[in-house]
């Protein structure tokens, strides 16, 4: 059977993490007779082992990224998944963005302390 896609949109490792344990907790409250196909299977292997942060977090530091910086929502979501340390870190993410691949290191450090402080 095709599916229609209703609406499209970029979302977090943490935000699919989110959304696949919601799923999981509904199929276990069917008395397990839902079993999941091997992708989303492996998905929510991968999402658990990659996740970095909650998905409310990620969304905060995706909207503060976006709202500080004007930075683009595929890059925001990028450096939500890889949750950096350092500013090389986000120097690979950013390096295509005519405006934020000029940022030093200084100011990626605070970038990165910024994403700490969201993060409790």
């Amino acid at each position: 059977m095709v599916k229609k896609i209703l609406n499209e949109k970029k979302i977090s490792v943490p935000e699919v993490k989110d959304i696949l344990d919601r799923v999981y907790e509904r199929m276990e409250k069917l008395g397990g007779t839902m079993i999941p196909d091997p992708f989303t299977e492996a998905t929510y292997e991968y999402v658990h082992n990659f996740s970095k942060m909650d998905a409310d977090v990620a969304r905060k530091v995706i909207n503060m990224l976006m709202k500080e910086y004007d930075m683009d929502e595929s890059y925001a979501i990028q450096i939500v998944n890889i949750d950096p340390n350092y500013p090389q870190e986000v120097k690979v993410i950013l390096e295509k963005d005519p405006i934020l691949r000029d940022l030093n290191d200084d100011e990626l450090a605070v970038l990165i302390q910024n994403i700490r402080d969201l993060q409790g």
